[in-house]
């Protein structure tokens, strides 16, 4: 027997068929065929659902947060990491990183909200500086149009997952030693960044960057606390109308549900597939 047979087995019980069957259930439900609205087969959710454009805002949307913030987080993590690897390596800075990661995304959700509201730490300091003349004029950055205080927090959290990950390539991937080999052929240090530790850096973390984006794509806690009803990001939406206390609804839940899962799991396939 296959060494590796026992763990993948329980890893499929215990992670993949529970979320299959779940998915399953949401696919029949959305179809008519299970659930407090069975009324046999039809498309009539579907239908309606896709005409809606409430979904294809919050999918934009959501993509576009996702996309940001990943690309706005990884670029800090290598700016730090190019520009200050050696303060990074140091103790308190070390752990400094490390204490982003240690908070719920909700406390910390609720820690930017403290900090950017119309009321926060940053109003206060703007208008005691004479920067803003009141809290009146200070600009919404929580619960805004733009999704600002959604892309602050997930930059804050995320950037230090990915300055640590190029801080531990850096030295996993020898890159001292291909930067010392180019500096003696004659390429400058703009030319060693842009030519050698930048293409090794990104194609090792290409991996995480891309499911870091997919998780960005359907992050649930932040948006609840610093987002918008409308616009929303697609996880609002479907626990918008999983809790509306109108039946009909539900069905519509189920449709966005398997839309969004079919969605990630493409995306997943697409990008792993030669994997």
């Amino acid at each position: 027997m296959n060494k590796n047979a026992i763990p993948i087995g329980l890893f499929l019980m215990f992670s993949v068929l529970p979320l299959a069957a779940g998915l399953l259930y949401a696919l029949c439900y959305s179809l008519g065929w299970v659930g407090t609205l069975n009324t046999g087969f039809t498309l009539t959710y579907w239908s309606a659902t896709l005409r809606d454009g409430d979904l294809w805002s919050s999918l934009g949307l959501s993509a576009f947060i996702a996309l940001c913030s990943t690309a706005l987080s990884v670029g800090l993590g290598l700016v730090l990491v190019l520009g200050c690897k050696d303060v990074l390596q140091r103790r308190i800075p070390n752990y400094l990183l490390y204490t982003p990661l240690a908070m719920p995304p909700i406390i910390f959700s609720f820690w930017v909200f403290q900090l950017m509201g119309s009321s926060g730490l940053l109003a206060r300091w703007l208008i005691k500086t004479g920067w803003v003349r009141s809290i009146d004029t200070f600009p919404a950055l929580i619960n805004d149009r733009a999704h600002i205080g959604v892309m602050v927090a997930l930059v804050l959290s995320t950037f230090p997952v990915f300055t640590l990950l190029f801080l531990n390539y850096y030295q996993s991937e020898n890159i001292v030693g291909y930067s010392q080999l180019a500096h003696t052929l004659g390429a400058t240090k703009r030319q060693t960044q842009t030519s050698i530790i930048l293409p090794l850096l990104l194609r090792k973390a290409k991996p995480t960057i891309l499911l870091y984006a997919i998780f960005l794509f359907g992050v649930f806690e932040v948006p609840l606390l610093l987002g918008r009803q409308s616009p929303r990001m697609i996880s609002m939406l479907i626990h918008a109308n999983f809790n509306k206390f109108n039946l009909m609804d539900l069905p519509r839940a189920y449709v966005i549900t398997v839309i969004y899962a079919v969605i990630i799991l493409s995306i997943v396939w697409m990008l792993f597939r030669k994997k």
